[in-house]
């Protein structure tokens, strides 16, 4: 394939990170976040994606997210390719990878830098138990929305030796005000461009919270967040905010 549309930013980021990244010819607004596409034509949002610019710019493969039946069912009817990639684990990386590499003949640049991802995830997680490290609330892209278990974020955030205070739940959470001002974390993360301190310390309750008071609000950039091979970046990044970067993983 030499006209890649991506709509997944774990696919993007892994062909930028084995060097293929020229062949990305298209992406959907949200790859925007990932380095090394920026020349890639953005044809729509998520599932929406513009037919007529797909056939024009003669997409001949397309990565799709595992859960977007209605952007794969349009681009098979248009006889693209379709590749549906799941990335929900931070486990799940290295196979990601090497499923992107395969699908474009780049599977030793994949293998070279799966194993770097699974070199990092061998080593041991940050030990102690967790009301011995800092909780951690991470806001994504809305007041209140977060994610609780059996997610990336979540294995994100216990790499980088936090605790998630929405790890009761499991998957998409939308946590209350009052469950966040019962849980008070020490540390409140947001992604850059959709809140500051200042709004999240506004908000009924808020302004008391231990992060709020300790000025432990801080943003994060969204590339942080994408679930691919920049993975130990990643959670270096977070570490830094959450004032856990001089421990080391493991420790």
């Amino acid at each position: 394939p030499r006209r890649i549309l991506s709509l997944c930013t774990s696919a993007g980021e892994a062909l930028a990170a084995m060097g293929q990244a020229h062949r990305v010819a298209a992406i959907d607004e949200y790859g925007r976040v990932v380095r090394g596409v920026e020349h890639a034509v953005v044809i729509g949002k998520g599932s929406l994606v513009s037919r007529e610019q797909v056939l024009a710019l003669g997409i001949d493969l397309a990565f799709v997210w595992w859960y977007q039946d209605d952007a794969a069912a349009m681009l098979e009817g248009l006889s693209v390719p379709v590749v549906r990639i799941r990335s929900a684990r931070a486990a799940e990386l290295p196979a990601m990878i090497r499923l992107v590499g395969l699908c474009v003949g780049s599977s030793e640049a994949a293998d070279e830098v799966a194993r770097h991802v699974e070199g990092y995830l061998r080593q041991p997680v940050a030990a102690g138990d967790p009301p011995c490290r800092p909780r951690v609330y991470l806001e994504l892209y809305g007041a209140f929305k977060t994610v609780g278990r059996d997610t990336y974020l979540n294995d994100l955030l216990e790499l980088a030796g936090a605790v998630n205070v929405a790890r009761d739940a499991s998957g998409s959470v939308l946590l209350s005000a009052e469950r966040l001002m019962e849980a008070d974390p020490d540390v409140i993360l947001f992604v850059e461009g959709f809140a500051t301190p200042e709004a999240i310390a506004a908000r009924p309750g808020l302004s008391e919270q231990k992060a709020v008071r300790s000025a432990r609000v801080h943003p994060i950039d969204r590339r942080w967040l994408v679930a691919g091979p920049n993975l130990p970046r990643a959670v270096e990044k977070l570490r830094e905010a959450i004032g856990t970067s001089g421990t080391p993983q493991g420790s």
